[in-house]
C-alpha cells in the first residue's frame, strides 16, 4: 500500500519519503498475505476499487516492465441455500458495473477441484480473479518509485508524530522529518500511528494462519475456492495446496505464531467440504501468519482524518489491501495533488461512515 501510494504520489510531482520498520520492502504483513485479488464483493464501492486494480495487476508487466506474478486463476465460491438469492443480488450488481462473473450448478464446478455439494445452491466464478505476488509487486512499486526520487528509509519505525503549521513533523528512526502531509498506510499498525497524532484510527491487528499441505498427486491448478458455509478456503499452490480460515472474531492483538490447536479447527470446519483433506499432510514448517488491519465493518478507510488537516488515512483493508493497492494509490494521489479522488471514488470509504448506516460489505474473507 505505501509503495503504490509513494509511486504515485511521486508521479504527480511530489517529494515522497517513505518511513519504514522493517529492513527491507515487503517483510511485514504484505509478504504473509495469500495475496488473492478478486472482483467478487457485495458492494459497489469495493467492487469498483477491484475493477481498477485487477487490470492494472494484468498488465503491469506491458505497462512498466514489471513481473508482479499475477495469475488468472479465478476464485470459485461455493454458496449455501440459505445465502444463494442474496448472492445472487450481488452477482448481479458486479455484472451491472463490469465485472465477468459466471454462475455454475454447484455440481459443473467440480472441475475445477473435488468437494462435496451438500447444502450448496450453487457456486459462483470470477475468471478475472487470481492471485499476485506480493513481494513482486511492493518491489515494482519501490523501484518504481526510487526512478522518480521516493527516498524509502528502512529501519525507521515512526516514533512521534506532531503538528506544524502547515503538516507534521513525524519523528522516523534517527531523524525528523518536516512534510506538507502524512499519508498513515501502516496496516496492522495503523490505529498506533494515529494515536502518536491524538487521532482515533479505528484499526487494529488481528492475526491470520495459513497452512501449506504436503505435494499432492492432483495437478490441477485450484482456483481460490472459499465455502461461504464455514468461510474455509483453499487454493493451489504449485504441487500442493494454501488453506485457511481467517479468524474475524478474535480480540484485537499482535499474537503471533501458528497454532496446531487452530490447525485441527480448520481441518475439522474443511473436511466435510473437502473430504479429500482428511488424508492431506500439512508441513507446519513452511505454513506462516501474519496481520490484518482490521477496520470497524471491515472495509477500509481512505481519505482525510475528518479531526486533523493533511492527515489521509490509507488503512483498514481487513485483509483486501493487497488487491485495492493500485486504486488507492491513485486516490490518495490526487487527494493530496487535487484535493478530491476522481479516478476511484472512494467517499464510501471516509471515517464519517461509521455509525451511519452505510452498506456493509458481506464478502469478507
Amino acid at each position: 500500500m505505501g509503495a503504490s501510494i509513494a509511486w504515485h504520489l511521486a508521479s504527480r510531482g511530489a517529494r515522497v519519503v517513505v518511513l519504514e520498520r522493517e529492513p527491507a520492502p515487503a517483510m511485514g504483513s504484505t509478504g504473509r498475505s495469500a495475496a488473492g485479488v478478486r472482483v467478487q464483493f457485495t458492494t459497489a464501492p469495493n467492487i469498483l476499487l477491484s475493477l481498477y486494480s485487477l487490470p492494472v495487476y494484468r498488465e503491469f508487466a506491458e505497462r512498466w516492465g514489471h513481473d508482479v506474478g499475477y495469475q488468472a486463476i479465478g476464485y470459485l465460491l461455493l454458496v449455501p441455500h440459505d445465502k444463494w438469492a442474496r448472492h445472487l443480488e450481488a452477482v448481479d450488481l458486479q455484472r451491472s458495473l463490469g465485472a465477468p462473473v459466471e454462475v455454475l450448478d454447484a455440481s459443473d464446478a467440480r472441475r475445477w477441484i473435488d468437494f462435496s455439494t451438500d447444502g450448496l445452491g450453487g457456486a459462483t466464478y470470477g475468471p478475472w480473479d487470481g492471485v499476485i505476488d506480493p513481494h513482486l509487486a511492493t518491489h515494482a512499486w519501490v523501484s518504481m518509485g526510487k526512478e522518480l526520487g521516493v527516498d524509502f528509509r528502512m529501519r525507521s519505525p515512526v516514533t512521534a508524530v506532531e503538528p506544524r503549521a502547515p503538516g507534521w513533523t513525524v519523528r522516523g528512526g534517527t531523524e525528523t522529518f518536516d512534510c506538507d502531509f502524512v499519508v498513515n498506510a501502516a496496516g496492522a499498525w495503523s490505529g498506533g500511528v494515529g494515536a502518536l497524532a491524538g487521532l482515533d484510527v479505528p484499526v487494529g491487528p488481528k492475526r491470520i494462519q495459513i497452512f501449506l499441505s504436503a505435494p499432492i498427486a492432483d495437478t490441477r491448478t485450484y482456483p481460490m475456492t472459499i465455502d461461504l458455509a464455514t468461510g474455509v478456503y483453499v487454493r493451489g499452490e504449485g504441487d500442493r495446496v494454501l488453506f485457511g480460515l481467517d479468524n474475524l472474531d478474535q480480540p484485537f492483538g499482535f499474537t503471533e505464531g501458528v497454532e496446531s490447536e487452530w490447525l485441527e479447527h480448520v481441518l475439522l470446519t474443511g473436511v466435510e467440504r473437502f473430504p479429500w483433506w482428511e488424508e492431506m499432510g500439512v508441513d507446519m514448517k513452511r505454513s506462516w501468519w501474519g496481520y490484518y488491519g482490521v477496520s470497524p465493518d471491515n472495509s477500509p478507510i481512505i481519505g482525510f482524518h475528518p479531526d486533523a488537516e493533511r492527515w489521509v488515512d490509507a488503512c483498514g483493508y481487513s485483509g483486501h489491501g493487497i488487491m485495492h493497492a493500485p486504486a488507492t494509490g491513485v486516490a490518495v494521489s490526487e487527494l493530496i495533488a487535487d484535493g478530491a479522488a476522481t479516478t476511484v471514488d472512494v467517499s464510501a470509504f471516509g471515517h464519517r461512515r461509521f455509525g451511519s448506516g452505510a452498506a456493509v460489505e458481506a464478502n469478507v474473507f
